[in-house]
């Protein structure tokens, strides 16, 4: 798959939203906006949002990569929270790094289906 196609799918996902890439012209479709029995037909590859963990991890490493010691420790104590992904989330955006920490979560996906065994 192109890098463009990639990066979309890797938007999408990291959104926590399922997606569609067709075969032949890798046209990226988030899943409303392409119908049931489009999406069924075999030029079509789904890809699914990752799994709790996976994205917990990410966020673990990109707390580890954040220069700022403030910021630092202030995201990792929205890891421990009750709700660690909607703390954190309001936390990057109340830190003013949410574009850091989405150009990050997408890198990794990328790389995560670059690996991924076909």
């Amino acid at each position: 798959m192109k890098i463009e196609t990639l990066n979309a799918v890797a938007e999408i996902l990291g959104n926590g939203y399922k997606c569609y890439v067709h075969s032949l012209t890798e046209e990226v479709f988030s899943a409303e906006n392409i119908d049931v029995e489009t999406r069924k037909k075999d030029d079509y590859q789904e890809f699914v949002p990752l799994e709790g963990s996976v994205t917990f991890g990410i966020m673990k490493d990109y707390v580890s990569a954040v220069d700022n010691f403030e910021h630092q420790s202030e995201l990792m104590e929205a890891l421990s929270y009750d709700q660690p992904f909607l703390t954190f989330k309001r936390k990057v955006y109340a830190l003013h790094i949410a574009d850091s920490w989405i150009a990050y979560r997408n890198q990794q996906i990328v790389h995560m289906l670059e690996n991924k065994p076909s």
